[in-house]
């Protein structure tokens, strides 16, 4: 089955890219480096599947993030209704990428189980830990387990034809990325197993990290999914609105259409 990928933006940050690499020690770069945030959507004939669901405004505006446009408003200038999205992935739990969970009351949402038992485990009060997600986003999604609409993965698993979801973990416990079939090949949608290009062009994990070699192996997961004929994005990188064509007219700087 081949599909439609689409990349929306919502927010962005400004950072350095003192921020933005692990151990950062390099005194002769400190550049302005910013984050984009984004979502994504695979359609095909038969199915939608939304790829993390963003954040609020009112946790970017608490956050200080540049928030300007719902992300899943901008899904209905794509035709797609978040009532009747019927699958739902979350690539992991931090508070960008699960915050608006609770707009898609029909949907089935695909976890890794690592990822959600470490949120509801012992060490997720912890304040390095706590600051990476909001309660009410972890207490939403416990919620959904217990009304049977969460489906748990345990490492690769094609989730649907076409569709397939590895862990890697690294950036948090259970992180996973997600490989889509097109018409032109494969995109990889690789969320914060990278953030930027440069975090996997050259070898450099992100500063927020849960367990180290995971990451770098990470890096090695994303490689291995590449081909020829595939098209790998990054989970933060404001290039990706800059490298694809504009999703539809008025939508520019808003979404981009790939693969």
């Amino acid at each position: 089955m081949k599909y439609q990928v689409y990349a929306i933006q919502y927010a962005t940050r400004a950072a350095r890219s003192s921020e933005n690499f692990f151990g950062h020690h390099d005194i002769h770069e400190d550049n302005p480096m910013p984050l984009s945030y984004y979502i994504w959507v695979a359609v095909s004939n038969e199915h939608v599947v939304v790829i993390d669901v963003g954040f609020t405004r009112e946790v970017g505006e608490r956050r200080n993030r540049n928030y300007f446009r719902c992300p899943i408003d901008t899904l209905k200038c794509l035709d797609i209704d978040p009532n009747e999205v019927p699958y739902v992935v979350i690539t992991h739990m931090h508070y960008d990428h699960v915050g608006n969970a609770h707009k898609f009351p029909n949907a089935r949402f695909f976890v890794q189980e690592s990822e959600m038992g470490f949120w509801t485990g012992k060490y997720a009060s912890k304040p390095f830990f706590r600051g990476l997600v909001e309660e009410e986003d972890v207490v939403h999604l416990v919620r959904e387990n217990f009304r049977g609409r969460l489906h748990f993965v345990d490492g690769v698993e094609e989730i649907l034809p076409g569709i397939t979801v590895y862990r890697t973990g690294g950036h948090s416990a259970g992180l996973q990325v997600v490989k889509v079939t097109t018409e032109q090949g494969s995109v990889i949608l690789a969320s914060d197993a990278t953030h930027f290009y440069r975090n996997i062009d050259e070898n450099r994990p992100f500063s927020i990290v849960h367990n180290l070699a995971e990451m770098y192996q990470a890096f090695e997961v994303v490689r291995s999914l590449q081909d020829e004929s595939s098209v790998m994005i990054p989970g933060h990188d404001p290039l990706v609105m800059e490298q694809f064509p504009v999703a539809r007219p008025g939508l520019e700087g808003i979404a981009v259409k790939i693969g």
